[in-house]
């Protein structure tokens, strides 16, 4: 009866490793699917124009903005 009872907490305790293997996969992937928004192709342009910002064949973009504080008092 003590081998079937230590079988059975060794087969939970193998199903509950697995259940957490499987939960932490799959919130993984769920994040990588959310914040990893550039694939292949868009990272090679990415590194393409941050190369042409460093040899300065390009210039950063900074919009202008015109900022009016109004206090009223």
């Amino acid at each position: 009866m003590n081998q079937v009872s230590e079988a059975i907490t060794s087969v939970f305790g193998i199903v509950l490793l697995a259940a957490i293997g499987y939960e932490l996969r799959r919130r993984r992937k769920r994040l990588r699917e959310l914040y990893n928004v550039l694939d292949h192709d868009d990272v090679a342009v990415i590194a393409d124009l941050d190369t042409l910002l460093k040899e300065g064949s390009l210039k950063q973009y900074v919009p202008e903005f015109e900022f009016s504080e109004v206090v009223s008092r």
